[in-house]
């Protein structure tokens, strides 16, 4: 059984990014993923007056959600504790098929997705693109695999800024058809759960985001982090939060 903590590493001061007057994205760092001290992939995004959770582990706000996204199921990107915390009688949860089995029960309203499907939530667009392994963590086993239909999602904000969240996934052929990212979200270093070093900065040279930001990797190979910012192209701005 997986453990989600807060990790004794975190910082104590949540980390944000301010891209303008009125869209922030913040991350209250570290988590513990049983021994491991782990940069979840875990977010929030104020835009304007709306407030957008992407896979809430372990946050520690309380303001409540207008929107939480959630890529998959796993107990990193899945917490029943934070939903209930954030959620209020209004939040739309939008989910993938694997969550919406375990959130079915409670009391969201739900927004099930695949990989494709387009949302207009009115201030807010969304698209659900793929997340999935092409490699197996053991023989013929994949973490995540394509029929489990786990999702990344674009979002388009009111004032047009882009932001995508990868979710758990390798480097995809489809992720080449993503178009004018503001930031993008991006797994790196998963072992054989996302993308390695490598891989990461492959697909952001190819998407060519204006920002992006690690996620999903341990705190303590902060060189595959350094790794990924020189392989990374020069005008893409790299932010490492922790």
């Amino acid at each position: 059984m997986v453990k989600i903590t807060v990790s004794d590493k975190r910082n104590p001061i949540p980390q944000s990014l301010e891209l303008s007057e009125n869209i922030k994205i913040t991350t209250w760092g570290a988590i513990k993923v049983n021994k491991a001290d782990f940069f979840p992939s875990s977010f929030q995004i104020k835009s304007g007056e709306k407030v957008i959770y992407i896979d809430p582990v372990e946050v520690d706000g309380t303001d409540k959600a207008d929107y939480i996204f959630l890529t998959h199921a796993h107990p990193d990107h899945l917490s029943l504790k934070d939903i209930h915390k954030i959620a209020g009688p209004e939040t739309v949860v939008v989910c993938s098929k694997g969550v919406e089995k375990k959130l079915a029960r409670h009391n969201f309203q739900l927004r099930k997705v695949k990989p494709g499907d387009m949302l207009d939530l009115g201030d807010l667009k969304c698209k659900a693109v793929e997340a999935y392994n092409t490699k197996p963590v053991f023989l013929w086993i994949k973490a995540h695999p394509k029929s489990s239909e786990n999702v990344g999602y674009i979002l388009t904000l009111s004032d047009q800024t882009v932001i995508y969240h990868a979710g758990d996934t390798d480097y995809l052929p489809t992720m080449r058809d993503i178009k004018n990212t503001d930031v993008a979200l991006i797994p790196v270093g998963g072992d054989n759960l996302t993308m390695n070093v490598e891989e990461a900065a492959a697909m952001v040279n190819t998407l060519k985001p204006k920002m992006v930001v690690p996620m999903h990797y341990e705190l303590k190979v902060s060189d595959d982090i350094n790794k990924f910012k020189s392989l990374t192209a020069g005008e893409i701005q790299v932010k490492v939060l922790q």
